[in-house]
């Protein structure tokens, strides 16, 4: 899926967020980090996905990409 270059960048984010399966993920914009916070459930196939989610995730503007380590609530 591509990004419309139209978004915000947090906007791009959560449209490439999508292709992950990452149900209640949470993005927040701290430009220039993007947090993702993720349920306690997600954490280890996000560590798994981490290069992928990296390279996907930068060229929307981010440059450094954080997990949140709390779980949403």
């Amino acid at each position: 899926m591509g990004t419309d270059k139209d978004l915000s960048p947090l906007d791009q984010a959560k449209v490439l967020l999508e292709d992950f399966n990452l149900e209640g993920a949470i993005l927040f914009d701290h430009l220039p980090v993007l947090r993702l916070q993720v349920s306690e459930s997600q954490f280890s196939q996000v560590m798994e996905l981490r290069s992928e989610l990296v390279d996907k995730l930068k060229p929307t503007g981010f440059r450094f990409i954080s997990i949140d380590l709390n779980t949403p609530t």
